[in-house]
């Protein structure tokens, strides 16, 4: 009796066996396993370990250089004809920051990135550990920008000015700590009365990586398409930047290429699964208060993965309606931010050095060396993920002046330049190691599997069709076996 129970149990578990086999070859005929991890992806689901990464980042080094004046007793007298400039950096931050989740449903989730959530100087990584404390020489940012600003003003402005600023420098001997983080002037509380906007510290890192609000609504899900995942659908409830909503307006009457409308763009964390890079990809700079246009340059590898580079810059459009700051016109390769950074002063972004630019910086300076490999502006995302691997977003602040006329003759010897303040680098830190785990899994472990695991359900589907078949004629699969050996012993 209990014999005939474990036959009958074999009989029924092996049945199951061949069933569940049989349904699971089935299935991946018409089942790309890749792509259901990638349909997990996609609904960004709480406690997945890529949501989990995402909300504890940005995090990554920005490093800040300055371009020291080593020449600026002679180029005011008139003995230099051009300035010279001597770079110094890299002054190292450690960036961590957090994107802390406001509302999440089936379709969209709202979260605010806090990109600055901690930051901390990095003496080891730096130039010098002790470089905050050395000093260099920098143009008077604050007397150049208000200049440039009242350029067009009516004369009599301009004479309140060059008598408010008579002791003002052109030039600042000060320490490095001194310009990133305290960067202030006699002159500040006397102009802030007649130039509107003037805040008391232009210290440039200090209200560069000043908090802010920035609260996204972004498409997640798959009812919205994998196409479609993480695009912004508004930032801070606008589709648009309102800084610059003048902008967008003329734009749509003179149909200029206007980076400020926020529709079909990524907020840089995660991008599309499956990335065409033929596809016009855009991604919100919000300190630039502009979205800018990804341009695939090649396939490298980094990581391990094979991923799509993309060049962050302006080529391939023609004119721009960000192309002058306050009536000030602006070089090809630059554009303008008088409206997001501090003081509402013309003010500018280029790629560090000015590379890319039509500015013929060699007029005015000399020690400027642009170059792709240390200047461009890069981004690099796995195709089939949609993860960044790598950034390298590269960007170099300036003050455009016009001509100086009617200021004093110190400023009237900066005509026309475009005055580099500094450029900084920001770069994405490697991965943590689950994430990258989970991207090699899909990316080839998944692939090699899924025929595998096909060859097996098969393997076992017809073993046990055999098996069940046989055993129920009543004829064991070892007295076969032992029939087949005595067969050919013979």
């Amino acid at each position: 009796m209990t014999e005939n129970k474990c036959f009958w149990c074999k009989v029924v578990t092996v049945t199951l066996l061949g069933a569940m086999s049989s349904i699971l070859f089935v299935l991946s005929l018409k089942v790309d396993y890749q792509w259901v991890l990638t349909q997990e992806h996609i609904r960004f689901r709480k406690g997945f370990p890529t949501q989990g990464n995402w909300i504890s980042s940005p995090y990554g080094t920005l490093k800040s250089y300055l371009f020291n004046v080593t020449n600026g007793e002679a180029f005011l007298n008139g003995t230099d004809s051009k300035i010279n400039v001597q770079e110094i950096g890299p002054i190292v931050y450690r960036i961590k920051g957090r994107n802390e989740i406001l509302n999440q449903n089936d379709d969209s989730v709202t979260y605010q990135k806090l990109r600055y959530d901690e930051i901390e100087f990095d003496p080891d990584a730096s130039c010098a550990p002790d470089i905050l404390n050395q000093t260099v020489i920098l143009p008077n940012f604050i007397l150049f920008g208000t200049a440039a600003k009242l350029h067009d003003w009516v004369f009599l402005v301009r004479y309140a000015f060059n008598a408010i600023t008579v002791k003002e420098p052109a030039l600042i001997k000060q320490t490095i700590n001194y310009f990133l983080w305290n960067f202030t002037t006699p002159a500040l509380n006397s102009l802030s009365s007649y130039v509107p906007n003037i805040v008391s510290n232009c210290g440039m890192l200090h209200n560069a990586l000043k908090k802010k609000e920035e609260i996204y609504n972004v498409k997640i899900g798959t009812k919205n398409g994998i196409e479609n995942f993480f695009k912004v659908n508004n930032l801070n409830n606008k589709t648009y930047f309102p800084e610059q909503s003048n902008r967008l307006k003329n734009s749509k009457h003179d149909y200029q290429y206007c980076p400020i409308d926020l529709a079909e763009t990524f907020d840089n964390s995660l991008f599309t699964p499956y990335l065409d890079p033929l596809r016009e990809i855009n991604i919100i700079a919000g300190e630039a208060c502009r979205t800018h246009r990804l341009n695939y340059v090649d396939i490298v590898k980094h990581l391990g993965f094979t991923g799509y580079r993309f060049a962050i810059n302006d080529d391939s459009v023609g004119s721009s309606c960000l192309d002058n700051a306050m009536g000030i016109k602006l070089h090809k390769g630059m554009f303008d931010v008088s409206k997001c950074l501090f003081n509402d002063v013309p003010s500018a972004f280029s790629l560090p050095h000015f590379y890319g630019s039509s500015y013929n910086w060699s007029e005015h300076f000399e020690g400027l060396s642009p170059n792709r490999e240390s200047h461009e502006a890069t981004v690099i995302i796995e195709p089939i993920s949609g993860i960044p691997i790598e950034e390298k977003y590269r960007f170099q602040s300036n003050i455009p002046l016009p001509d100086m006329t009617g200021y004093s003759k110190e400023l009237q010897r900066f005509s026309k330049m475009v005055i580099p303040t500094f450029w900084y680098e920001y770069d994405l830190e490697d991965l943590p190691s689950m994430v990258l785990f989970l991207m090699r899994f899909n990316i080839f472990i998944v692939p090699i599997a899924q025929p595998i695991c096909m060859g097996v359900f098969l393997i076992l589907t017809i073993w046990s069709f055999f098996y069940v078949c046989l055993t129920l004629k009543g004829i064991k699969m070892s007295y076969l076996l032992y029939k087949f050996r005595s067969e050919k012993n013979k």
